[in-house]
């Protein structure tokens, strides 16, 4: 995070704020785009906007940044479901770690994802799972908001994210070379931000466990035995425990030990 404080305090200023708002606004044009245009010119448009190293290589230099703005659907219903979602979602990660940070969060899946896009010239890359890596980071931060699915069912974040991950595990076996590349790199920003943290909380989280498994060790041993019966206070809870020179006596056996 040291690292990230130097670049903000350097470079901070060329963050853009409200950097959602764009990306959201830019998706519900190109939907508009697409639905109001006949197919043919609708086609052209969403080429001319989508990444492939071939088409930014003849003069489409703004691919690298427009094919974020392609929406991951075009259903009228989803549209607004999903637009709304990641309004929600960007903007409040915006809030959590400032906009500087956020902006370096969706720059590192862009550039990771163009330059999957450049190992294979003719692969169109997509916003799909760069836009999922949104949802996993809010899904890490926020584990118990509930968000409504369908708009009925009420489920926890970080059910959804793990839900994320499986889908996006499931694509990337059902792919193809390019696909698993563009998988992998747009999901990368995600380990890259959070994977410190992840680790930390799982060393955390095992020290507690040893820490519990060391102490029920410690309550399942006795605290006294009786020298001369072999007795302990766990065995025989009702026993009282006395020391002499030569160890732990329990009460029954002290008369015993007395008389002799």
């Amino acid at each position: 995070m040291r690292f990230l404080d130097k670049l903000e305090r350097k470079f901070g200023f060329l963050a853009i704020h409200g950097l959602t708002n764009y990306i959201v606004v830019g998706q519900a044009i190109t939907f508009l785009l697409v639905a109001t245009l006949r197919p043919e010119v609708a086609g052209r448009v969403l080429e001319l906007m989508e990444f492939r190293l071939v088409d930014f290589l003849r003069g489409h230099i703004w691919n690298p940044f427009s094919f974020i703005l392609i929406p991951k659907n075009f259903s009228l219903i989803w549209i607004f479901f999903t637009l709304s979602i990641l309004h929600m979602m960007g903007t409040a990660l915006e809030q959590h770690w400032g906009a500087f940070r956020y902006n370096l969060y969706i720059l590192v899946g862009i550039v990771a994802v163009v330059f999957s896009g450049i190992t294979f010239p003719y692969h169109s890359v997509s916003s799909y799972f760069l836009l999922t890596s949104v949802f996993l980071a809010f899904s890490y931060l926020y584990p118990n908001i509930e968000l409504n699915l369908f708009f009925v069912l009420p489920v926890k974040m970080k059910w959804l994210g793990l839900l994320s991950v499986v889908l996006a595990i499931m694509f990337f076996f059902e792919g193809n070379a390019a696909v698993k590349l563009e998988i992998v790199a747009s999901l990368i920003n995600f380990p890259i931000f959070f994977g410190a943290d992840i680790v930390r909380g799982f060393r955390s989280k095992q020290r507690v466990r040893e820490m519990k498994s060391a102490k029920r060790k410690l309550d399942a041993e006795p605290f006294h035995t009786c020298a001369v019966c072999g007795a302990t206070d766990l065995t025989h809870p009702e026993r009282d425990f006395r020391y002499r020179d030569d160890g732990a006596i329990c009460s029954d056996c002290l008369g015993e030990v007395s008389e002799d």
